[in-house]
């Protein structure tokens, strides 16, 4: 109990005392011999006087050790650094994307979203997650929809997705400005990102209320969020949904941590799978870990990188071979020999893949298909086709990893789909819309519609992003993925199949499948974990224990060098001078008295006569008062002082001599 009560007052001082902690956690993953080695040798050292006598400095050093070694056994238990508490208890929400009804009027205003519901009384409102925006931007009557894009007010209302009336909500606080909300402070600013982007945060109006992403309704849903509402037509129309953001400082995902609905800061997607008659599938965002029954394979998992070496989502992937999979077995490669492209995931883009306009142009020349021009539905810059003569096999993005995603052929040539003057969304099957688009100089993406055969997770905790083939099923099991901290928490670790699990079955009005893939997937796969975080400990312990040997290594010389020459002083000071005085410093000396010495240089020393009664003086001080020194090659000395010499040198007797 005292030790328990120890080390709680200790975690609490070593928060409190933040510096406290930074200098002492690294100390304690050096091996301890090194580390008490070296503090001794430096408490040796400290006091250390050349003039102890050996036998002193011996039992200073062993009492030093002796007592660093007891505050080093002391500190090992006392210092220990609690954790934060593991969040065993909560696990992964699995968002639907789905097909909504917008407007309660008009039949089939559908859009496919995620739903989620704002303010008190709640209303109902549409989001996409953004990847690169941390703050999350929700649009009322002021949605200001570009009309190049939407032809009117109830197009506007269905793309937005609903709008927000904050007048509405008594649980609605208003702010002066982003920041003072507790909005995070910036957004990302890299080239790519929608131009908008960068004049949100101190454009939008800013508030907080709750809000609620899970499916349960009972209040303990409701978390209180920051919210940013756009006063200026920043998205350009294409992607008009309200924007949930899930950056690398997501205010939603800290909160959620924060109040403990999920384990991590961690979100993963599957869009599901759409336009096809027979085997629609709704997809999900899984916050908190991902769907292990929606992934196969091995996968591919690089850093987060948002700067401009990067991605604005912070995700770059190298597409090297872009395979067109014809029916009889054939793959043309439709990119050039030797050659790769650099494509950013931005999973809430309208198409499947932005690149430049060659590689779409090489498309249709593989295919034998002719464009009759762009798309301005709701995959907007799509390229339009008759159904005469269409192309009925698949597309494969090949990475320069080896990793594989084939996207099968009705996921990426859809029917035409816009949203019709009075809000209800049309489908043309007369028409066919290549989800693609040629690029002049902006970044290649790989969009939605890629995520129909891909999974996507993205690990802020970890700063890693992890890319799957998508097994198209409708079972789930949501699997956690703990951050490191909580690592040690629960048996199978980060993203291990033991983990937080809980496992459903898929009850989607649609059977499950396509025309290519089976839908009846029942969960019982062996999946891949996520991968498993460095061990930063080891590392930083490997490092600190090394740079401690060499300092040792280095102090353990310093001494001994220090030693020696201590031994050689005490040597020379106990050797026989003959009585002669130890040498001044510098160049000058005094004369002895033990014979006649001539000095060299202009100044002669002449005999000095005693009267026969005086006594030999002791002292006599000789002419000009100048110190005597060597002359040095041929200079006069200046003259610097008194020099005093023992007269008792020479001298003359009385009497018989």
């Amino acid at each position: 109990m005292l030790g328990a009560t120890r080390r709680h007052h200790s975690s609490q001082l070593l928060r409190r005392f933040p510096l406290i902690t930074s200098v002492l956690l690294p100390l304690r993953s050096v091996p301890p011999p090194y580390l008490i080695s070296a503090i001794s040798c430096v408490w040796y050292l400290l006091p250390y006087e050349p003039s102890a006598p050996a036998s002193t400095c011996m039992l200073a050093m062993t009492s030093s050790s002796t007592l660093i070694l007891a505050f080093s056994l002391w500190a090992n238990k006392a210092f220990v650094v609690t954790p934060a508490p593991c969040v065993t208890s909560a696990s992964p929400i699995a968002l639907p994307i789905t097909d909504v009804q917008v407007d309660p009027a008009v039949p089939h205003s559908l859009m496919k979203c995620i739903p989620m519901r704002l303010g008190t009384p709640p209303q109902d409102i549409l989001v996409l997650p953004w990847p690169e925006l941390n703050n999350t931007y929700i649009y009322d009557q002021q949605a200001d929809c570009d009309p190049s894009v939407v032809w009117n007010d109830e197009i506007c209302f269905v793309r937005r997705g609903g709008y927000f009336i904050e007048t509405n909500s008594s649980t609605f606080s208003k702010f002066p400005d982003m920041v003072s909300s507790g909005s995070a402070t910036q957004e990302i600013n890299t080239d790519g990102i929608e131009l908008g982007v960068r004049k949100l945060l101190s454009t939008s109006l800013a508030g907080t209320d709750h809000i609620s992403l899970s499916p349960q309704t009972k209040p303990s849903s409701f978390i209180s969020i920051p919210i940013g509402i756009p006063r200026l037509r920043w998205d350009n129309g294409y992607t008009t949904l309200h924007a949930l953001g899930l950056g690398s400082n997501s205010t939603a995902l800290n909160a959620l941590v924060q109040a403990g609905q999920i384990p991590s800061r961690v979100w993963s997607i599957f869009w599901g799978r759409m336009w096809t008659k027979d085997g629609a599938m709704d997809g999900s965002v899984v916050l908190g870990g991902y769907d292990s029954d929606k992934v196969i394979g091995a996968n591919l998992t690089q850093p987060l990188d948002y700067t401009d070496t990067g991605c604005w989502t912070g995700m770059k992937v190298t597409v090297s071979n872009l395979l067109v999979n014809f029916r009889n077995g054939t793959d043309v490669n439709i990119l050039p020999r030797n050659s790769a492209i650099q494509c950013c995931i931005v999973p809430q883009r309208q198409l499947l893949l932005e690149a430049p306009g060659s590689i779409v142009d090489d498309f249709e020349a593989a295919v034998q298909m002719k464009s009759i021009g762009p798309s301005f539905g709701l995959h907007w810059s799509a390229q339009l086709f008759n159904t005469s003569s269409l192309f009925d096999g698949d597309i494969t993005f090949v990475f320069n990893t080896g990793l594989q995603i084939r996207v099968p052929n009705n996921q990426f040539l859809v029917p035409f789909v816009d949203i019709a003057r009075n809000g209800s969304r049309i489908i043309d099957w007369s028409k066919r819309e290549l989800l693609m688009n040629g690029l002049a100089d902006q970044p290649a993406t790989l969009g939605r519609y890629f995520f129909t055969a891909a999974y996507l997770m993205v690990d802020h905790d970890a700063g890693t992003f992890t890319t799957w083939q998508a097994n198209p099923s409708n079972s789930s099991t949501l699997t956690s993925v703990l951050p490191r901290s909580a690592e040690n928490c629960t048996a199978g670790g980060a993203g291990g199949d033991g983990s937080t699990t809980g496992k459903t079955n898929g009850t989607s009005s649609d059977n499950g499948g396509d025309s290519n893939h089976s839908g009846s997937g029942t969960g019982s796969s062996s999946n891949p974990s996520p991968p498993p975080s460095r061990n930063i400990g080891i590392i930083v312990g490997a490092v600190v224990g090394g740079i401690s040997f060499v300092a040792f290594a280095i102090v353990a010389f310093l001494v001994y060098r220090r030693r020696k020459r201590a031994s050689f002083a005490k040597m020379d000071s106990s050797r026989p001078t003959n009585n002669r005085p130890p040498r001044a410093e510098g160049f000058s000396y005094q004369i002895d008295n033990t014979q006649p010495h001539e000095v060299q240089g202009s100044y002669e020393l002449k005999p000095i006569e005693l009267r026969a009664d005086d006594k030999p003086r002791t002292l006599q001080e000789l002419v000009g008062h100048s110190r005597i020194t060597p002359d040095l090659a041929g200079q006069r000395p200046p003259n610097t002082g008194r020099s005093w010499m023992q007269g008792s040198s020479i001298y003359e007797l009385d009497g018989g001599a």
